[in-house]
């Protein structure tokens, strides 16, 4: 039975259920000294929570309609790629600009390019007994292919990076203005130095500052890391790197920048012990 205002409940009165939700019933009760029934509601917790602010632990919301919060931080990725099968371009737009992004990525050992055959070619001109004798010239050709393999394996780092935060404009705009700031550098430093007086010396600080640049580049990538998801047939990109932000990777940045670099002045080292040997100064 129903009850009406100002009426009170006969001795037998059971509670009808209003609504037809099962999990969120609100059931009239009978209070004494009150003519009217009050209600309360049944929609319970299962399980209490406290509010904590701990990481890593779930708390109640700061207002019962609010959903926990998550253990783990946002991601900062505006574009987070999702894994999967390829899907092939259909549009010229998505056939154009994957060819521009790699043709932008190249640019950068245009310099170095040429520096190796310039070299090259000096060397197999260059008198023996000269101020530039051959065996400079192909060290500078080696320092020269140095650089132009690191500014490509910072190039691409940094490629991956924009990809992942900026979308596709944004991103051929900043591959072009690194091609922008590397060309003009490496062609004042050339002539600060004087490559044609000194090339090896040239080439030498052009090699060792792209390394310094590059060990720079893997630091700033460090928090991006590409993981394996499903035995080899996808990969996904894992905000945060392998240990959750940016970190120095030293074993890293010595085999990738160290090394090469130490090899070439190995070997810079004994090309001017030979060239004193053959020249007889």
């Amino acid at each position: 039975m129903r009850l009406t205002p100002g009426t009170e409940p006969d001795s037998d009165y059971e509670p009808e259920p209003v609504g037809d939700d099962e999990d969120g019933l609100i059931y009239p009760t009978k209070q004494p000294g009150h003519g009217a029934p009050a209600f309360r509601s049944r929609i319970l917790p299962r399980h209490s929570k406290g509010i904590t602010t701990a990481p890593g632990q779930l708390g109640a919301g700061e207002t019962e309609t609010e959903a926990d919060e998550p253990p783990s931080h946002l991601p900062t990725a505006r574009i987070v790629p999702v894994s999967g099968p390829l899907v092939p371009p259909n549009t010229l737009e998505q056939v154009i600009t994957p060819l521009l992004f790699e043709a932008s990525r190249l640019l950068s050992i245009v310099p170095a390019v040429f520096g190796v055959l310039y070299n090259l070619f000096k060397a197999c001109h260059a008198p023996v007994n000269g101020k530039g004798a051959p065996i400079d010239y192909v060290v500078s050709a080696l320092w020269a292919a140095l650089t132009g393999y690191q500014c490509l394996c910072l190039t691409t780092g940094l490629f991956r990076r924009w990809k992942v935060y900026y979308p596709p404009l944004s991103t051929l705009i900043r591959l072009l203005a690194l091609q922008a700031i590397c060309w003009p550098a490496t062609h004042f430093s050339l002539t600060l130095i004087g490559h044609e007086e000194r090339p090896v010396i040239c080439w030498a600080v052009i090699g060792s500052f792209t390394s310094c640049s590059r060990a720079v580049q893997l630091w700033v990538t460090s928090n991006l890391w590409w993981e394996n998801s499903s035995g080899g047939e996808s990969w996904r990109l894992k905000l945060g790197g392998r240990w959750g932000g940016r970190r120095w990777d030293w074993n890293e940045v010595l085999i990738k920048c160290g090394l090469p670099m130490a090899l070439c002045y190995f070997v810079m080292a004994w090309a001017e012990a030979l060239r004193r040997e053959l020249s007889g100064c």
